[in-house]
């Protein structure tokens, strides 16, 4: 089966069907609501397979939120989604680097925030951290950058199924085990890494994605309305007992 082409309504899947309608809330902590990501998934791109940075996820159904951690995660619902692409990791300063220019450098509205310190001032850590997610990218930004690809965000939907990695009910993406500095990039394990990790440090999960749980925040194209938008992950600052997939 084919890749569904981009959906034009990213709230509602399937609505025609009367599969599920994506649950949405918002998951922004105004203590980590600068450590922003970016995946990205790819329309019916013909040679979309053979890129190094997407990922295949197969067509199905699968279990979306949870019945035993917080209220805003019940209820465990089926949702089924068509197969689609999705980036294998964050979107790196490098990566963000090339659209910044393109949409205008200096003068650009997608510019990132600067935190520097330890995270470092844009556009310097374009060249010095150059495989590092990109941060203090706005919902627009990242919106605007996908599409620059050719891509969209993905729904919450689209996010979950993905991070499980083919796993039912699990609280992390490697399953029900405590995570350890090999797993996730997240608060207190030994890691060797006191914020954000260059991609791809960690063990990927079963799709082969690769910081689905850790690191730094990532959006999703799902909205209740223009304040609210919907965030995954959790970042290095998340404890790991509360850090869940859901």
């Amino acid at each position: 089966q084919k890749p569904r082409k981009p959906i034009k309504n990213m709230s509602v899947l399937h609505q025609s069907q009367n599969k599920t309608t994506v649950r949405i809330y918002p998951r922004v902590c105004p203590c980590t609501k600068f450590l922003i990501l970016l995946f990205i998934i790819a329309g019916f791109l013909p040679d979309a397979s053979a890129e190094p940075d997407l990922c295949l996820i197969p067509a199905g159904t699968f279990t979306m939120g949870s019945d035993d951690d917080l209220p805003n995660e019940a209820p465990a619902h089926k949702v089924y989604l068509d197969a689609y692409y999705i980036g294998k990791t964050e979107v790196t300063n490098a990566e963000y680097y090339l659209f910044w220019l393109e949409s205008g450098g200096t003068d650009s509205e997608h510019t990132p925030v600067s935190y520097e310190g330890e995270f470092g001032t844009w556009p310097d850590i374009a060249k010095t951290k150059p495989n590092y997610p990109v941060i203090g990218v706005s919902w627009h930004a990242a919106t605007a950058y996908a599409a620059w690809r050719g891509m969209r965000l993905p729904t919450e939907a689209e996010w979950e199924k993905a991070a499980r990695g083919g796993f039912i009910g699990q609280k992390y993406p490697w399953g029900n085990t405590l995570p350890d500095g090999t797993h996730a990039n997240l608060s207190e394990l030994e890691d060797n890494h006191q914020r954000s990790a260059p991609v791809g440090t960690y063990l990927p999960n079963a799709f082969g994605l690769y910081d689905m749980l850790g690191n730094v925040w990532e959006w999703c194209g799902d909205t209740t309305d223009p304040q609210h938008r919907v965030l995954r992950g959790n970042s290095w600052r998340e404890l790991p007992r509360i850090a869940w997939l859901t």
